[in-house]
């Protein structure tokens, strides 16, 4: 039977633990991600917790390629290493650690959507899911294909409901495909590289909302943007607000200026003018948890033009 090494950081890394395991495959180590700031980490799971439980040896680290995780993790003599949810790229030593390879995780339909931020680029761009398991080699993403369970993502999901829907395929996909790796069988399929495409990273910034944008997009931006991730944001009354939720307004008939707050139900939520289309904004609070009331009228956003003018006349006092 192979023994399996498993580094990794996340809710879909515990997943496959489990799976594993259950699966009766030997996991005979774990290398689990444990940063400064957890909660800078989407996901994050305590895989020193899970391991105790299972009886499997563990190792925290910080940075994936110091020398001691790679004496560690040779020390194990893992036929197969599973190296899932954690963002640190493997060095070329660790291919030869194991005997067959490096089985990597992407939760798109591989090769399309390869690289950075997957989780919200399909939730932002509404399109396909997938839980994909495939050989590592140099290249991002790239390598033959050993499984893969796809799904859709509807008009309804966020970034938190496709994070569901990922860990569901993850064990569709295991279910599938664990029983023939325990038989010993290995023959991943290449991928097509003439339809491959690429995705750039995201960051905490690229969830700032534009209000000329239509509501559409802001609509799907909120939703890629949610938890797990740290959410859309704007501003208000000189403070950051942030947008965990929303949807869109398709029967009011009402017209205002761009950004501005139309109307406020027994909810609390906000209908607010985008440059086409209404959007109601459901779940939402201030960076600092501060208590400051929102009403009809208020605008959200600035109004680049007049913040320049106000700064430069702050400047011009000072320089006086």
């Amino acid at each position: 039977m192979y023994k399996i090494l498993v580094i990794g950081a996340v809710n879909s890394t515990a997943k496959i633990i489990q799976k594993l395991i259950g699966n009766g495959l030997e996991v005979v180590g774990v290398l689990g991600h444990e940063p400064k700031d957890k909660n800078k980490i989407s996901g994050w799971a305590d895989l020193a917790s899970l391991s105790s439980d299972l009886g499997i040896n563990y190792k925290s680290f910080t940075r994936i390629n110091d020398e001691e995780n790679l004496k560690w993790a040779a020390e194990k003599k893992a036929d197969i290493i599973f190296a899932v949810g954690f963002s640190q790229l493997l060095q070329d030593d660790w291919f030869s650690v194991s005997t067959l390879g490096c089985i990597g995780f992407h939760p798109t339909m591989l090769p399309i959507g390869r690289g950075r931020a997957p989780l919200a680029w399909i939730t932002l761009e509404q399109s396909y899911g997938s839980a994909t398991f495939f050989l590592m080699g140099k290249g991002a993403d790239d390598g033959p294909v050993f499984v893969q369970s796809i799904f859709k993502v509807q008009e309804d999901d966020n970034a938190e409901s496709v994070e569901s829907k990922i860990l569901e395929n993850i064990e569709l996909a295991l279910d599938q495909w664990l029983p023939e790796l325990k038989k010993g069988l290995w023959n991943p399929i290449p991928q097509c590289e003439h339809l491959a495409s690429h995705y750039g990273v995201r960051k905490e910034e690229d969830g700032l909302i534009n209000w000329n944008d239509n509501a559409e997009f802001i609509n799907r931006l909120i939703k890629a943007a949610s938890k797990p991730h740290p959410g859309a944001y704007t501003y208000c009354k000189d403070e950051k607000l942030i947008i965990w939720s929303c949807r869109p307004e398709k029967h009011i008939k009402f017209k205002g200026v761009i950004g501005r707050v139309l109307l406020k139900n027994e909810k609390q939520e906000l209908l607010i003018q985008t440059s086409e289309g209404l959007l109601w904004i459901e779940e939402y609070q201030f960076k600092e948890d501060l208590s400051i009331l929102i009403n009809v009228g208020d605008k959200l956003g600035y109004n680049i033009e007049d913040e320049i003018y106000k700064i430069k006349n702050i400047l011009k006092k000072i320089n006086e």
